[in-house]
C-alpha cells in the first residue's frame, strides 16, 4: 500500500511540473504616448513595440529563443479616440522591410507549431511531446500565443485594444525591424465602412531602444 501510494504521490508531482512547465507572462500596456514608434490619423493612434531579440521575447513570451528560431513579435497598441466603433482587420498589416520587402504576419497556431516541433520541447521540461504544447489547455503556449494575439475587431470609442503580430525573418542574422516600417492600410468606421487611415509607423527606432 505505501509503495502504491509513493507512485500515485510521484505521478502527481510530474503532472504539477508538466503544468507549470510553460510559464504565462503578463505584457503591460503603456500609455500609447509612451511608445516611440507611433501614428496618429483622424483620432485613432496606434503604436508599435518591436521585439526584436530573444531577451526582449522572452519577457513575453516563456521561449528563450523565438527571434533565433526566425519569428519576431511586434506588440501592437490601438486607441480608438472617435466617437464611432472602428474595426481592425489584421491580415491588411504588412511590414515593409529595409530593402523594400513586404511581410505579411504569421499566425500564432503556426509559430507555436513550428517552434514545438523543431525542439522547443526537447528543452522545456514538462513538455513531453508537440501535442502537449500545441494543446489548446489553459497554460499551454499555445493558448498563451493565441490569448496574446491581435485579432480582428470591434473597438468601442475611447477604447484601447492591443495584441501581438508575429513576423518570420529567414535571415537570422540581420535585423528585421532595422529601417522597417509597419504599413496599417485603415481602420474602419462601423456601420458607415468610412475608412480612418492609412498608418506608417517606423520601427527602427522603437527596435534600437
Amino acid at each position: 500500500m505505501k509503495r502504491r501510494g509513493f507512485w500515485f504521490s510521484l505521478l502527481i508531482l510530474a503532472g504539477g511540473i508538466a503544468a507549470a512547465a510553460y510559464e504565462i507572462k503578463t505584457v503591460p500596456v503603456r500609455p500609447i504616448e509612451s511608445y516611440p514608434a507611433r501614428a496618429t490619423v483622424g483620432g485613432a493612434t496606434i503604436a508599435a513595440d518591436p521585439y526584436p531579440d530573444d531577451e526582449k521575447s522572452y519577457t513575453a513570451f516563456d521561449i528563450k529563443d523565438l527571434n533565433s528560431r526566425g519569428y519576431n513579435p511586434v506588440h501592437i497598441i490601438i486607441q480608438n479616440g472617435t466617437t464611432g466603433f472602428l474595426n481592425i482587420r489584421t491580415r491588411n498589416i504588412i511590414l515593409i522591410t529595409s530593402a523594400g520587402e513586404q511581410i505579411y504576419s504569421t499566425p500564432g497556431t503556426i509559430v507555436v507549431d513550428d517552434v514545438t516541433r523543431s525542439g522547443l520541447t526537447a528543452r522545456m521540461p514538462g513538455i513531453g511531446s508537440g501535442d502537449d504544447a500545441t494543446s489548446t489547455r489553459a497554460g499551454s503556449p499555445l493558448s498563451d500565443f493565441t490569448s496574446k494575439e491581435l485579432i480582428n475587431a470591434s473597438m468601442a470609442p475611447a477604447s484601447v485594444t492591443d495584441g501581438f503580430l508575429f513576423f518570420y525573418n529567414p535571415d537570422r542574422k540581420k535585423s528585421l525591424f532595422e529601417g522597417a516600417t509597419l504599413y496599417i492600410p485603415k481602420l474602419e468606421e462601423e456601420g458607415t465602412r468610412r475608412p480612418v487611415g492609412p498608418f506608417t509607423i517606423h520601427l527602427g527606432r522603437a527596435a534600437a531602444e
